[in-house]
């Protein structure tokens, strides 16, 4: 069998591969996580790593013998583990359980002492399934297209999972065997994946999925019971329900919008008399992918952006900016459309429509649009911008739908409350400029950060909340937007910025 030389830092190691198999599936094969935000069909560009000191995609390769492959090294970043507070529970038990919100992009997990009820400790990483895709979508697809796919991406997440909770235990120096339960809340996908369970269902109309955990249904993990969050529909997941728990709006009186963009958008709208729910493919761009100088939020990434005599911006970790993470990629918009570098149909601008001290930052692409320059290595493309118009377009017509169904006018949302990475770290006035959240709830918009491990925690700790977790799912009632009229209707119509 052949093999290739993989360094990344101070790891090297040989891979064995069989003739006819890409780099990047050697790789994945290896444990490294190389992002693909494409799933691996070559679309993304992002897979790019050194080999014999060459750029080259990887999912596109296919390796010789003895070839030299460098990775960069992994980045630090940012993952919320910043939670709503959670009631104090007495304790009383014995041994530890950990909470996981499972994300589409990052894994975060919470110990709890159950003898003393203390928080232990958090351990937040990058999901190793990012080289199957950067959205749920391309990992379903994985799982239809290559045997053992379903498999795979649940031992790899099974695996980060309980090497996670190994760290804090050895943390705390406690054995193992202290860990008696683990609470997963995730999406549907997610949570699907995780358990083993058959995501072909969630593919298709009517996207009915193979369960919706209402029974707490889960699989043991190395011996220790696994309790899945109930899900709502094939795109409104635990990690919803979870996080509406957590917000307290399930028990309170007037109107609110529950909101959480990722790949998915998925929010509820209600209260106490229950919730209208419903998902929208907002694609993975305010994750950093499908954008040409996209990234996560990690090391490198521009975050946020703002223009005063020049455009200035934040980089995480300092540094050089290598890239635009979603938040940096909403204020980018935001101050484009503010200083006429991009108009209102989403179109870029070419320089000599500019004021003279703009027209520096913008020169013309192939086909004759602008294309926009925040340094000489991240820059924004008409495709970029078009990209970002379908995300925020999803999510606008999304409420825009519900509130019709509801028979509310935005002004009468009595909060909207955003969960979540990017709802906590984006500039809701950007998302406002840009069209995505109606400018009517200015002054009520409330970040609540990682609110689905905070109802996580909730139903690891307190056995009593799996019954208020029960309410919270039966009153949530979900619409079906695949094929809406008044969805596609609104959704064309959020198109302009």
């Amino acid at each position: 069998m052949s093999s290739i030389r993989v360094t990344q830092g101070k790891r090297i190691c040989e891979l064995p591969f069989q003739p006819g198999e890409t780099l990047l599936s050697i790789l994945r094969s290896g444990g490294f996580s190389v992002p693909a935000a494409c799933g691996g069909k070559g679309r993304c560009g992002k897979c790019r790593v050194s080999l014999n000191g060459t750029a080259r995609m990887a999912c596109r390769v296919f390796p010789r013998e003895g070839d030299e492959v460098v990775l960069p090294e992994q980045s630090g970043g940012v993952i919320l583990a910043e939670s709503p507070k959670i009631k104090d529970f007495t304790g009383g038990g014995t041994g530890c359980a950990a909470a996981v919100d499972l994300g589409t992009t990052t894994v975060v997990l919470r110990l709890y002492d159950l003898a003393t009820g203390r928080e232990l400790g958090t351990a937040g990483r990058w999901n190793v399934q990012a080289p199957y895709g950067a959205d749920v979508i391309s990992r379903i697809q994985y799982t239809l297209e290559q045997d053992g796919g379903l498999e795979e991406l649940s031992k790899r997440s099974r695996e980060q999972v309980w090497s996670m909770a190994e760290e804090l235990l050895r943390r705390e120096n406690r054995p193992v065997s202290d860990l008696k339960s683990i609470t997963v809340v995730g999406n549907t996908v997610m949570e699907h994946l995780f358990a083993g369970r058959s995501v072909k269902e969630i593919a298709a109309a009517p996207f009915r999925p193979n369960t919706l955990f209402e029974d707490r249904e889960g699989t043991a993990l190395h011996g220790v019971p696994v309790w899945m969050a109930p899900c709502v529909a094939g795109y409104v997941g635990g990690d919803i329900t979870a996080g509406l728990l957590a917000s307290g709006l399930w028990e309170r009186d007037g109107t609110y919008l529950f909101l959480d963009i990722g790949t998915n958008g998925e929010m509820a709208l209600g209260g106490k008399e229950g919730f209208l729910s419903c998902a929208v493919a907002s694609g993975p761009a305010f994750e950093g992918a499908g954008i040409t100088c996209g990234m996560p939020g990690i090391n490198g990434a521009v975050s946020h952006v703002r223009y005063s005599h020049g455009f200035l911006y934040d980089v995480i970790g300092g540094g050089q900016a290598k890239g635009l993470c979603g938040s940096g990629l909403l204020d980018l918009a935001a101050e484009l459309l503010r200083l006429g570098i991009l108009d209102e149909s989403g179109r870029l601008l070419p320089p000599e429509s500019l004021p003279e001290e703009l027209r520096r930052y913008v020169q013309r692409d192939d086909n004759g649009n602008g294309l926009f320059r925040l340094t000489d290595q991240v820059y924004l493309t008409a495709e970029d911008v078009r990209n970002l118009q379908l995300a925020k377009a999803a999510v606008a017509a999304g409420i825009r739908v519900l509130l019709k169904k509801q028979n509310l006018r935005p002004e009468q949302i009595d909060g909207l409350y955003l969960a979540g990475g990017f709802g906590s770290y984006m500039d809701p006035n950007s998302a406002m400029a840009i069209g995505m959240l109606p400018r009517q709830l200015e002054g009520k918009l409330y970040a609540l950060g990682n609110a689905a491990l905070a109802g996580a925690s909730m139903l690891a700790t307190d056995p009593e909340a799996w019954g208020q977790m029960n309410q919270v799912a039966g009153k949530c009632t979900y619409i079906e937007l695949s094929g809406s009229s008044e969805f596609t209707a609104a959704f064309a119509e959020e198109m302009i910025f």
